[in-house]
């Protein structure tokens, strides 16, 4: 087929399906190609000496079966799908003049991928080389932006080598590469948006130093990962940042961040995680469902716990609670049945509802404590004593319920209040030590069945001694 020289656009379809074809010659006059011009044609397409054409449209060599294609100088728009799953190209050489390139352009496409001596494209976009099928592509340098999905699904890649040009990456990006991603000498992205390497299946990969953020699930399920290192640079983790990786996470020498926000590390699945010494809070779920942990040290620091912060953590035997925390956030620990004890330091002034649920050791209560929130452990544990030391003042309804292994409680003359139902169901319970005179325990504000279907206690205080009935 000879296209005259008057010809200035080829329709959506004109060639589609032509396979008998062994050559298209495409004259100078033409400047637009339509949808799908010459999809599945396996003719060689040749150009005119001085092409005018600027833009490749959307699916116009989608399916090309050919062996090879050349994109005239000219083009500075290559559209969406243009060269999807044209897998017989041996190579397609991207001009310098192209600024832009639509999603899926080159989608499932085994071509290699070769750019000109000055590319001046300054973004790869959404999907551009979704389930691109080559082993080797190159990110021009002057490259500031990958698109979300740019490379999902790539995963003959064995190389990828991000620019310093580059300062933001959408989400998906790396989808299911198994590619090893490398940085330039001096990376300047500031940011690991979102989703960013979400599935990554390599084996490794860098943080740079230039960083400072890390989105919301930007490494989760990257299973494959054996160690992360979080730059000193890093102020803050998104949620889910980690979630469901089993990779070692270590820190940098001086890390700078000072919180660990929401769902940040819930789910991960490594066995171990140091919190760095200057995170002042630990945000709600946390560490949640990170089962496979067996010691967490909460450096002196940190002064909150947020609610559900290590929930679920059924691994831990062993967990240190700096001296600086003041709260333990309802259900903190809600659920980590290895733990056989763990010591409240002085500094806490209240502990959340559930904080300690479904633990099995001994919770001792230290010092300052000015509020015990509603089931503080699990009523079907193995503890059998309770003391809570000087400095708290209140006990809330429903702390202690149906705690039936329990048999002594001690109670400094601090408290003030115990609560609705405080120690309902406490069948065992036969002494309650109370750290001050009769008056003073009887002067004690009790809630509605403190002591409903309690062991036959007596409390024995320092004057005396009073019986469960006197006590009514």
């Amino acid at each position: 087929v000879t296209i005259g020289n008057g010809v200035t656009s080829i329709g959506e379809g004109a060639f589609d399906g032509c396979s008998g074809l062994t050559s298209i010659t495409i004259p100078d006059s033409v400047t637009s190609i339509g949808e799908h011009a010459f999809s599945d044609v396996t003719a060689e397409i040749v150009w005119g000496d001085a092409p005018q054409i600027t833009s490749i449209g959307d699916y116009a060599f989608s399916g090309y079966q050919g062996k090879n294609l050349t994109i005239p100088d000219s083009v500075t728009h290559i559209g969406d799908s243009a060269f999807e799953d044209c897998n017989n190209l041996k190579s397609i050489i991207i001009p310098n003049n192209v600024i832009y390139i639509g999603y899926s352009a080159f989608s499932g496409s085994s071509a290699e991928i070769v750019w000109g001596d000055a590319p001046q494209i300054k973004s790869i976009g959404y999907l551009v080389f979704n389930e691109y099928q080559g082993e080797v592509i190159t990110i021009p340098d002057g490259v500031s932006y990958i698109g979300a999905h740019a490379f999902r699904g790539c995963d003959a890649l064995t190389s990828i080598i991000i620019p310093d040009s580059v300062t933001s990456i959408g989400y998906n990006a790396f989808e299911g590469v198994t590619a090893k991603i490398e940085w330039g000498d001096n990376p300047k992205i500031t940011s690991i948006g979102n989703y960013t390497f979400s599935g990554y299946k390599g084996s490794s990969i860098t943080i740079p130093n230039s960083v400072t953020s890390i989105g919301d699930y930007a490494f989760s399920g990257c299973s494959g990962l054996t160690s992360i290192v979080i730059p000193n640079s890093v102020k803050s983790i998104g949620n889910y940042a980690f979630c469901d990786v089993t990779a070692k996470i270590e820190w940098g020498d001086n890390p700078k961040i000072t919180s660990i926000g929401d769902y940040a590390f819930s789910g991960y699945k490594g066995s171990s995680i140091t919190i760095p010494d200057g995170v002042r809070s630990i945000g709600y779920e946390a560490f949640r469902g990170c089962s496979g942990l067996t010691s967490i040290t909460i450096p002196d620091s940190v002064t909150s716990i947020g609610d559900w912060a290590f929930s679920g953590c059924s691994g831990l035997t062993s967990v240190t609670i700096g001296n600086g925390v003041t709260s333990i956030g309802d259900d903190a620990f809600f659920g980590c049945s290895g733990l056989t004890s763990i010591t409240i330091p002085d500094s806490v002034t209240s502990i959340g509802r559930l904080a300690f649920y479904g633990c099995s050791g001994i919770i001792e209560i230290e010092n300052g404590v000015s509020y015990v929130d509603s089931w503080v452990i699990d009523c079907d544990s193995s503890i059998t004593s309770i003391e809570l030391r000087d400095g708290t003042r209140g006990v809330a309804k429903y702390a202690f319920e149906r705690c039936g292994g329990l048999t002594s409680v001690t109670i400094p003359d601090s408290v003030r209040s115990i609560g609705y139902e405080a120690f309902r169901g406490c069948s065992g319970l036969t002494a309650i030590n109370f750290q001050g005179t009769m008056a003073q325990w009887q002067a004690i504000e009790k809630g509605s069945y403190w002591d409903n279907l309690t062991g036959e206690y007596a409390v024995i205080c320092t004057d005396g001694t009073i019986s469960k009935a006197d006590d009514a």
